[in-house]
């Protein structure tokens, strides 16, 4: 038997496959490690999706067929208009009486967009997964672009990828997935104006930030809020160019107010009455704080069914016709609420206080629905607490060039807890919670390596 005379070391590779590995090697350089973990958080992203969407195609996921931005973008496609009935909250709707405000347009747009793409609820679901992925680049790119390292950028992307409160979000209508994405793409503008003074950046963020608040108006003020903050810390560094520091700030600012107008001028067209965001603001007013009049008042979220005799009793005690739109019924909930504040303040402050709880970690939510806790729950809880030290620690170790993160995470926590707080809101903050939490990361490992000095 005649042996083969080439050994292994005579075997050349061909022409083709150097040029191949040639062209794949600088993605595989240390140069371009950023990119390659990058890439396997976002594959991390989309693994996370999978139980989501197995629970759809087993026909466990019931998706809302009365308020939701779901129903609201499928009454749109199939001639219906903005419409929507929900008669817990709106008990006067009827096949001439539908019109709403409950859910800002944004998302309902896309999903109606989605959905004329491809005739199922499922083209929401993908639509929301295309908002969670994406909003993983934004956010490792808002602290790469701001000096932050590397690792600590991925550490933010990866905090937000994995996170259970983030992704259950997933077959949920709501908006807080779109919110996420526009106000983390809002935010690297902003801060981009802030390095360049470029007014073109400042526009841009304006136009993202409008888009945010027409997804959860709860960015309408957080907007004002970066913008005026904005305003001040220049016109505090450099009083004399108080004319020169006016004009980014305006630009910012009148740009959201332009991509937020529509709505609001919609609202006034169809309901008579301006209706700014949502017109469940009332009812939320008046159905969590209807609570505080009880003699044995104790802190704890409320869901429907707790309050829908409250909100029977205020009907039938009122001198409503039968007849009124959203926006009249949103008037009636909002006078009632604000009286029964203005009637227990103390009360209203330990309540508001309280919602934290609920905001972070879903405290009470779940036994006002009457609903049992999940693995799911319990890990999201230790997520939550991971995250929560974290921020505190990012917060304490200074406010500095941090302050847009920080600021946008307590208007936005101040204004849910001062109406409605549970767990899928703070979705809508994430990409700043998970931002400042790896900030607070980063400074513990910087704390903790740095070499203490020596008592002699």
């Amino acid at each position: 038997m005649r042996s083969n005379p080439h050994t292994l070391e005579d075997v050349k590779p061909h022409k083709g496959i150097l040029h191949i590995l040639d062209i794949l090697k600088p993605i595989f350089s240390r140069e371009h490690a950023d990119k390659q973990w990058l890439t396997g958080i976002i594959i991390i992203g989309i693994l996370f999706l999978i139980p989501t969407y197995v629970s759809y195609f087993n026909g466990q996921l019931i998706f809302p067929s009365d308020g939701g931005a779901w129903a609201i973008a499928s009454n749109l496609i199939n001639g219906k208009g903005y419409s929507a009935c929900a008669t817990d909250y709106f008990p006067f709707c009827n096949s001439t009486n539908q019109a709403t405000a409950m859910r800002e347009p944004i998302p309902v747009l896309l999903m109606a967009l989605a959905m004329l793409i491809y005739p199922s609820k499922v083209s929401g679901m993908i639509l929301q997964s295309l908002f969670y992925l994406a909003t993983i680049p934004v956010i490792y790119a808002i602290l790469k672009k701001n000096n932050s390292s590397i690792p600590t950028a991925l550490l933010a992307a990866f905090l937000w990828a994995v996170s259970i409160p983030v992704t259950s979000q997933v077959d949920n209508g709501s908006g807080d997935l779109a919110a996420a994405f526009f106000f983390s793409l809002g935010l690297f503008f902003f801060l981009k104006g802030f390095r360049e003074s470029k007014t073109k950046d400042w526009i841009i963020s304006g136009v993202l930030m409008g888009l945010a608040a027409l997804s959860r108006t709860v960015f309408l003020g957080v907007s004002i809020g970066l913008g005026l903050a904005f305003l001040i810390k220049k016109l505090v560094e450099r009083p004399r160019n108080s004319r020169k520091q006016l004009i980014p700030a305006l630009f910012f600012l009148i740009t959201v107010a332009i991509v937020f107008s529509p709505w609001v001028i919609r609202n006034t067209l169809v309901f008579g009455k301006p209706i700014i965001g949502s017109s469940l603001t009332g009812y939320n007013i008046f159905r969590m704080n209807f609570i505080i009049t009880d003699d044995t008042f104790s802190p704890h979220y409320v869901g429907a069914k707790e309050a829908y005799p409250a909100l029977m009793n205020l009907i039938k005690n009122s001198n409503l016709t039968g007849l009124e739109n959203e926006a009249q019924m949103q008037s009636v909930y909002m006078k009632a609420g604000l009286q029964i504040i203005e009637q227990y303040p103390v009360r209203y402050l330990v309540l508001s206080l309280y919602r934290f709880m609920p905001l972070w970690f879903d405290l009470s939510v779940n036994e006002a629905y009457d609903s049992r806790y999940y693995l799911a729950d319990y890990i999201a809880i230790v997520q939550q607490i991971f995250l929560l030290l974290g921020v505190l620690f990012g917060v304490s170790r200074g406010f500095g060039k941090n302050w847009p993160f920080i600021l946008s995470l307590v208007l936005g926590c101040g204004a849910y807890m001062a109406i409605d707080s549970q767990m899928r809101y703070l979705v809508d903050l994430m990409p700043a919670v998970v931002i400042l939490s790896a900030l607070g990361v980063s400074n513990a490992v910087s704390f903790f390596n740095d070499p203490k000095p020596q008592v002699k």
